[in-house]
């Protein structure tokens, strides 16, 4: 783990343009997201409001099997969008692909929170953190870490095929399979934390 950290690190100084790149199309989202709600209509934005209401009244009488279904959810939902970005690191396509997905990642990230802001207002600041920290953080910054080195690894096998050079798989696998096992391992901790710890403080009542 620790090589693959050094990897990591090495990939951050030298590959500062990849870096750049996803960092923009991550703001980006997250702005867009964040301000799409001001261009729905009236009835639209009152069902959303609504859905909001409904999603936060649901853990106020939560059950084990609840928990449960929350943690599959959150676990196949985050397991999915990883091993998505991992793949199309060995792939032709993976450059543009993955900035989309992380994209309408941080898209619907900011969404949700100014849906939150603009159904609770203000006391929905609480909400806002708690849906936030720590899952959708980590998740989101494990995205970019593993953006980045998926950009990297499918910009080296586009470069070697434009070259007419062989690409090494073998040099980077190891490294890159460690990564993902890491994505696994952190997608089970996030959606344990979903499941049987957000809904404890969704009932906290502030104020």
């Amino acid at each position: 783990m620790l090589d693959t950290l050094e990897d990591i690190k090495e990939i951050i100084l030298k590959k500062k343009v990849i870096i750049a790149g996803v960092l923009i199309v991550l703001v980006l989202g997250l702005l867009f997201g964040s301000i799409y709600i001001t261009i729905l209509s009236n009835e639209d934005k009152k069902e959303l409001l609504n859905n909001v209401g409904i999603y936060f009244d649901s853990y106020k009488s939560i059950s084990f099997q609840d928990k449960l279904n929350i943690f599959k959810e959150s676990f196949l939902k985050n397991i999915v969008f990883f091993l998505f970005i991992w793949l199309l690191g060995i792939s032709m396509i993976g450059f543009p692909i993955i900035l989309i997905m992380i994209f309408y990642k941080s898209f619907l990230l900011g969404f949700s929170i100014s849906s939150i802001f603009a159904k609770y207002k203000i006391t929905g600041l609480y909400k806002i953190i708690i849906y936030m920290f720590p899952g959708k953080i980590l998740v989101l910054a494990l995205s970019l870490i593993l953006a980045v080195y998926s950009i990297n690894i499918s910009n080296r096998l586009v470069s070697s095929c434009i070259k007419k050079k062989s690409f090494n798989f073998n040099a980077y696998m190891g490294k890159y399979f460690l990564l993902l096992l890491i994505c696994i391992l952190m997608c089970v901790i996030v959606s344990l934390i979903d499941a049987f710890i957000i809904p404890i403080f969704y009932n906290i009542k502030i104020g």
